[in-house]
């Protein structure tokens, strides 16, 4: 079973880095530039808030793989 746990720990390590680098490719793909697209504080205000869900996804994932690599005993219920 330790070995199960450490995978899940890894791969929920991988989905919070994931979803940032998500973040950060629609931040990038979604970013003003000289032929066209939306304004600089549209984009300011785009980003802000797909931070907000893309960071407590990232959060919450991250919080597990710490939980689940710390052992069963850390979790309480």
């Amino acid at each position: 079973m330790e070995n199960f746990e450490k995978l899940a720990a890894l791969g929920a390590k991988g989905v919070a880095g994931g979803s940032l680098a998500a973040w950060a490719g629609f931040a990038f793909f979604t970013r003003p530039v000289s032929s066209g697209g939306v304004d600089p504080v549209t984009h300011l205000a785009i980003v802000a808030s797909t931070f907000v869900v893309f960071g407590i996804v990232a959060l919450a994932h991250f919080w597990f793989g710490v939980q689940l690599s710390t052992g069963a005993d850390s979790i309480r219920g």
